[in-house]
């Protein structure tokens, strides 16, 4: 796939070897290579879907023009193969219960001290279940808007319409990796890396 120049491309969708608690920052770009959405994380381990990110709750959540502190402690789940990035939030102080954003050219690469960086260009559509509002698809009329705007490939359109409604059946039945049952480990696993960070830096403090 053509990508404008600036997106990361050609990235191994898998990273080297990771420790667990490695920052993992999670960077995603628009299709025109305009900066999105930046998330940090904490690295958990992985299972047969995907590698597992713990995002605390305080962290600063930006993209060009704004930005806030993410209200509650999420797992951030990048999977190993498929076009999507999902956010699955941890309490109820998030009325989203789990957020999946379409995805392509998802890869990971090394930074500094080391810490990882996964890269993924935005698709505009979202797969959501939210607490108020039930399980449904976001963003239809931008992805329409961007296909024309953005010129994305034909195939590309195809391709990601289908992976979204793969998705939605998936959340809509409650199947694993998105539901709770399969969630808890990596929530109580979050929950212990918390504490072990929280002890490192007051430590650092004394």
């Amino acid at each position: 796939m053509s990508l404008p120049s600036g997106c990361p491309v050609d990235l191994p969708r898998s990273p080297e070897t990771i420790a667990e608690g490695s920052l993992v920052v999670a960077r995603a770009w628009k299709y025109d290579s305009s900066p999105h959405w930046v998330v940090p994380g904490f690295y958990l381990g992985q299972d047969k879907y995907g590698h597992w990110l713990h995002q605390p709750a305080g962290a600063l959540v930006a993209r060009p023009g704004t930005a806030h502190l993410a209200a509650s402690n999420a797992l951030c789940l990048i999977p190993h193969s498929g076009q999507w990035i999902a956010t699955l939030y941890a309490d109820a102080l998030e009325d989203f219960d789990v957020y999946i954003d379409l995805s392509s050219n998802i890869g990971w690469r090394r930074m500094k001290r080391g810490a990882w960086e996964v890269n993924s260009i935005d698709m505009d559509l979202d797969v959501i279940r939210s607490r108020s509002q039930g399980v449904f698809l976001d963003d239809e009329d931008e992805f329409a808007e961007h296909e024309i705007g953005m010129n994305y490939p034909a195939s590309l359109v195809r391709s990601i319409g289908r992976e979204a409604g793969l998705l939605l059946g998936t959340v809509i039945n409650n199947d694993a990796p998105f539901n709770a049952e399969h969630r808890a480990t990596w929530q109580s696993k979050a929950e212990r890396l918390a504490a072990q960070l929280a002890e490192a830096s007051k430590n650092l403090d004394n």
